[in-house]
């Protein structure tokens, strides 16, 4: 599956002009090889077609948000180069997902952290393709709630709560990144920077949302989450000052 991941992701980014189509190809193959693989799993007890939905959206934005940002950030040779060394993420993502099916497994707890990582870093790369493509406001507005939604259902499943439950606390947090991106229309930041700005509401949303749903949530865990943001912000905003 990272194989065909590899070549597929070269070939959309070699071929000129740019297909898209090859892209969302390249996504519904991503779905349904991960869809076959965590159903391999012999522990696992997937008998209704919804049941691995909640397993897709990681590998699929990982496909659709490296696309989008290597086909702006990469040219020549050197697309080719990207498209294969993608691969070995893109293969360490699945493993994940496959390790992640069973919470009793010993490699459960290093597979929930590879999975997060990668789901600030595909939200990062959502929200620079947002800002690359200089979208209108509605349409910025909606991409970043959509990816938000999306994303933070990755963070949230690992509670195990039912599949309503975790719907709506993502769609919360897809709320307020919403309002976040309409925020960023009155500062001066874009591009890059906006982007961290929105992966710092994002860490810190669904980090405290994360922490109360597992009953953690206290003072202390609250002030480390905002203490981080605001570390964060505090860089971006000297970022724009002085670079």
């Amino acid at each position: 599956m990272a194989a065909v991941f590899g070549i597929g992701l070269t070939a959309f980014l070699a071929v000129e002009p740019t297909q898209n189509w090859l892209l969302l190809l390249l996504a519904g193959l991503v779905a349904l090889g991960t869809d076959a693989l965590v159903r391999s799993h012999p522990r696992s007890r997937f008998q209704r077609l919804d049941d691995t939905a909640l397993y897709l959206f990681v590998p699929v934005l990982l496909t659709l948000g490296l696309g989008l940002f290597l086909e702006e950030a990469v040219g020549g040779y050197w697309s080719i180069l990207a498209g294969l060394g993608a691969a070995i993420p893109f293969a360490i993502v699945l493993q994940a997902e496959y390790n992640s099916v069973d919470r009793r497994l010993r490699a459960y707890g290093s597979a929930r952290l590879i999975l997060n990582i990668a789901t600030y870093v595909i939200a990062f790369l959502f929200y620079a393709a947002v800002y690359d493509f200089d979208l209108n406001l509605p349409a910025v507005i909606f991409a970043s709630g959509i990816v938000s939604v999306l994303l933070a259902i990755e963070i949230l499943r690992e509670e195990a709560l039912e599949t309503p439950r975790t719907l709506l606390y993502a769609l919360a947090i897809g709320v307020l990144l919403s309002e976040a991106a309409l925020a960023m229309h009155f500062l001066p930041l874009e591009g890059a920077l906006a982007a961290v700005f929105l992966l710092l509401a994002f860490y810190l949303m669904t980090g405290l949302m994360h922490n109360y749903l597992a009953d953690r949530l206290t003072l202390h865990t609250a002030g480390e989450f905002s203490g981080i943001a605001l570390l964060g912000l505090l860089i971006v905003v000297v970022s724009h000052a002085y670079v």
